[in-house]
Order: C-alpha cells, then structure tokens, then sequence
C-alpha cells in the first residue's frame, strides 16, 4: 500500500518537477511563446489529454481502481480522435491515420 502510493506521487511529481525545471532554463522569449501554446486549446486537448489521460491510467492500474483507469483510457482515446481529426484538418493525411490506426489498435488492446 505504500509502496503504491509512493510510486503513484512519483508518476505526478517527476513530470511536473521536470516541466518546472525546463521551464525556468528558458529564455524569456521562449517562455512567452511556451504560455501562449500552453494555453491553446488544442495543445490542451490533444497533448494534455493524452499525457494527463496516460498519467490517470497508470494511477488507476496501480490502485487498482478500474473506474480511473477507465477515465484514464477515455482521455487517452479522446486526444488520439482529437489528434487524428486536427491532422486531417492541416492536411496531414498520414499522420492522421497513423494516428487513427494508434487509436483503434489502443482501444482494441484495452478493451481485450
């Protein structure tokens, strides 16, 4: 029970701390255009939710906690579709089914 909380405050911490820490060894520059594709939602819902969602999984599997590493999964899958739709926007037709193909083979893993 420890040893899972310990390494739970780890999977948050380490991400967080290393962000922190880049963030600081940049120029002011770099941090003015870091905020602003920070705040962009897309940024948020592609990049955050697949992080975020990935971090909430892993939490969920350690606890053991099925319904948060269901929420965990969802988030994951929900940036994956986000990602694949945004990358047909921008034209990028590989990169979106690759990311569709990623997506659909996640799911299919996750749900065996």
């Amino acid at each position: 029970m420890i040893f899972q909380a310990i390494l739970i405050i780890l999977i948050w911490a380490i991400p967080i701390f290393l962000f922190i820490k880049t963030y600081k060894k940049m120029a002011k520059e770099e941090q003015q255009d870091a905020r602003e594709v920070l705040k962009s939602p897309s940024f948020l819902l592609i990049f955050g939710g697949c992080c975020i969602g990935f971090q909430v999984f892993i939490t969920g599997s350690i606890s053991e906690i099925k319904i948060i590493q269901h929420i965990g999964a969802g988030l994951v899958f929900i940036s994956f579709v986000s990602g694949c739709m945004a990358a047909f926007r921008q034209r990028l037709v590989i990169k979106g089914l690759a990311l569709m193909i990623v997506g659909i083979i996640g799911a299919i893993v996750y749900i065996i």
